[in-house]
C-alpha cells in the first residue's frame, strides 16, 4: 500500500503541531511496512529527503484574487498536484490541511485518480468560518453551520460590533452583496459538503471535532476518532530541587494562542518564585501582537524568550519546567505541546477549551480554568507545590503504534 500524507506545512520549511503528527504518523506507518510519501508546499520546486521519506512539493498558490481566497474557484497549483497523483499513483491520500494552496479541489483531484481520500482535521478553522469556533468571540458554539449567524459572527470578527452584525449579515445575505463576503457562510458550508462527499473517512482527534461533524449531518460510520499519541520519552522528567517553579509556555505567537491571558496572569505572581519561560514560533502575519507582548515584558527580566528551539532541541526547553501552561482562547485538538508535556511526566494548566478538557476528564495531568480569567489561572499558578510533576499517577500512554494501527485500519475500511 502506497499512502500520501498531504499537508500544507511541513520540515524543514516549518515546526508546528501538525508537522510533528503527519511526521510521527509517517514513521510509525513505516515501521509497520507501508510506503510512505509526503507532500507539502513549497516555493522551491525541488523534491527532498527528510529523515529517509521522500518529501515531494508543488508550489503555493500565487492567485490572489478574492475568489480564489475563498475557495469559490481552484488555486493556481492545483495542475501541478495533478501531475504528482498522476506520478505518485497512492493508493491512499491522506490530507491534513485545508487551505486556499491545498484546497476542496485538490481533494476532489484525488478522488479522481481512484484513490481513498481521508481528511484528518487538526483545527476548528476546517469547520469554523471565524476560526477559533467561539461565538463572538465570547463564548463556546456548536459549530454548526447556520448562515446568518455565521456570517454574523464572522463580521464581527472582522470589526463589525456585535449590536449591529446579525441585522447587517441578512442584508448582505439578501442583496447578495458584496457579492463574496456576503456568501462566506455559504461557500463555507459547501466546503463541509465537498468533504463529505469525496472524503470515505474524516479523522478526528477529539469529541468536540465529531460533535461539530455530526450537527452538520456527517454520516457517523464516516468519522473516526484517533486521540492524539504521546511519543515515548526515554527519560522523563525528574522533580528538580529547587522552591522555584518555572512556568513554560511552547507555540506560535498569536492572539488565538493566548499568550496575553498568561503574561496577564503572570504580572499577578511573586516573581522571586517564577519565572516564565517562552519558547516562541514567529508567525509573520502576527508581529504587531509579538511587539506589544515583547514591550509589555520588558520590565520583567523573570520572563524569558527563546525562538531558537528545533524538534532536536526542545527537550533542553522541556527540562527546565515545572508545569506547561496553555493559555489557548480557541478550541484546540490537542495542542501538540501538550502531549510532549505529558510524556515528559511535566503537569499542565490549561484553558477549559476543546482537547484540554476533554484530557483532564481523562485523567491526565491536566488541571484546567475558565479560559478569559487570568486572575483564575494566576490562582492556580500560585498554589503550585514545589514539585508538581511528583503528585500524579500517570495513566498508561497512547502511542504512535496505536496511531499506525487505527490508521492502516482506516486506510483498509
Amino acid at each position: 500500500m502506497r499512502v500520501l500524507l498531504v499537508t500544507d506545512y511541513f520540515y524543514p520549511q516549518s515546526s508546528g503541531g501538525t508537522e510533528k503528527y503527519v511526521y510521527e504518523l509517517a514513521q510509525a506507518l513505516r515501521v509497520d511496512g507501508i510506503d510512505v510519501i509526503i507532500l507539502t508546499i513549497s516555493y522551491s520546486s525541488a523534491s527532498y529527503q527528510y529523515d529517509q521519506f521522500d518529501v515531494h512539493t508543488i508550489p503555493p498558490n500565487t492567485d490572489n484574487s478574492k475568489t480564489v481566497i475563498a475557495g469559490v474557484i481552484p488555486a493556481n497549483n492545483l495542475q501541478s498536484f495533478i501531475n504528482k497523483l498522476s506520478e505518485l499513483k497512492a493508493n491512499v491520500v491522506h490530507f491534513h490541511t485545508l487551505t486556499t494552496s491545498i484546497s476542496t479541489y485538490h481533494y476532489q483531484a484525488a478522488k479522481q485518480t481512484g484513490a481513498k481520500v481521508i481528511f484528518t482535521s487538526h483545527i476548528p478553522g476546517n469547520t469554523c468560518l471565524r476560526g477559533d469556533l467561539m461565538r463572538y468571540g465570547k463564548e463556546i458554539c456548536d459549530g454548526k453551520v447556520r448562515l446568518n449567524t455565521c456570517l454574523s459572527c464572522y463580521l464581527n470578527a472582522r470589526g463589525l460590533p456585535k449590536s449591529i452584525s446579525p441585522i447587517s449579515a441578512k442584508i448582505m445575505r439578501v442583496l447578495k452583496q458584496p457579492p463574496l463576503l456576503s456568501q462566506a457562510s455559504s461557500i463555507k458550508k459547501d466546503h463541509l459538503e465537498k468533504i463529505k462527499t469525496v472524503c470515505s473517512t474524516i479523522v478526528t482527534m477529539s469529541n468536540w471535532q465529531q460533535d461539530v461533524f455530526l450537527i452538520n449531518a456527517f454520516n457517523p460510520g464516516q468519522l473516526n476518532l484517533s486521540r492524539h499519541t504521546f511519543k515515548q520519552i526515554s527519560n522523563q522528567q525528574e522533580a528538580k530541587a529547587s522552591d522555584h517553579i518555572t512556568i513554560g509556555f511552547a507555540g506560535r505567537i498569536s492572539p488565538e494562542k493566548g499568550l496575553h491571558i498568561l503574561m496577564e496572569a503572570f504580572k499577578q505572581l511573586d516573581t522571586t518564585r517564577f519565572t516564565l519561560l517562552i519558547a516562541a514560533i514567529k508567525v509573520p502575519a502576527e508581529n504587531k501582537y509579538l511587539e506589544t507582548l515583547l514591550s509589555e515584558s520588558e520590565d520583567s527580566p523573570n520572563i524569558k524568550w527563546d525562538y531558537n528551539y528545533t524538534p532536536d532541541n526542545i527537550g533542553s526547553f522541556y527540562k527546565q519546567l515545572n508545569v506547561l501552561c496553555i493559555p489557548s482562547v480557541c478550541n484546540e485538538t490537542g495542542p501538540y505541546v501538550m502531549f510532549e508535556s505529558i510524556a515528559r511526566h511535566i503537569p499542565v494548566i490549561a484553558s477549559n477549551l476543546g482537547g484540554m478538557r476533554e484530557w483532564a476528564g481523562l485523567n491526565y495531568p491536566v488541571t484546567t480554568y475558565q479560559y478569559d480569567d487570568s486572575e483564575a489561572l494566576a490562582k492556580l499558578l500560585n498554589n503550585l507545590p514545589a514539585y508538581p510533576n511528583t503528585k500524579f499517577n500517570y495513566p498508561p500512554q497512547r502511542t504512535q503504534t496505536d496511531l499506525a494501527q487505527e490508521m492502516i485500519a482506516v486506510y483498509n475500511k
